[in-house]
């Protein structure tokens, strides 16, 4: 019996002025359930930069909003590829 995943990789979309950066990170989860996923996914992006928020346009505005940050995506990795991207992001 194969064992359902419970991590997932993250990347993070974020405009500053006139640049834009692309970010990635790995997340355990405590079940393989979409809405979990969803709900790590938002906890994450909303305190990305901490401090005070702005809910727009599906994602935040942080810094009086000189900063933008939404989610691009998310999906199920396995425990393997955890391990490794872990190391790394």
């Amino acid at each position: 019996m194969k064992k359902k995943s419970t991590h997932m990789i993250l990347v993070l979309e974020e405009r500053n002025g006139e640049y834009e950066y692309c970010h990635r990170s790995v997340h355990k989860l405590p079940d393989e359930k979409t809405s979990t996923m969803k709900k790590c996914a938002e906890k994450y992006l909303k305190e990305f930069y901490g401090g005070k928020t702005e809910k727009e346009d599906n994602g935040y505005y942080f810094h009086e909003g000189q900063i933008y940050v939404r989610i691009s995506s998310y999906q199920l990795i396995s425990p393997e590829e955890y391990n490794v991207l872990n190391k790394y992001l």
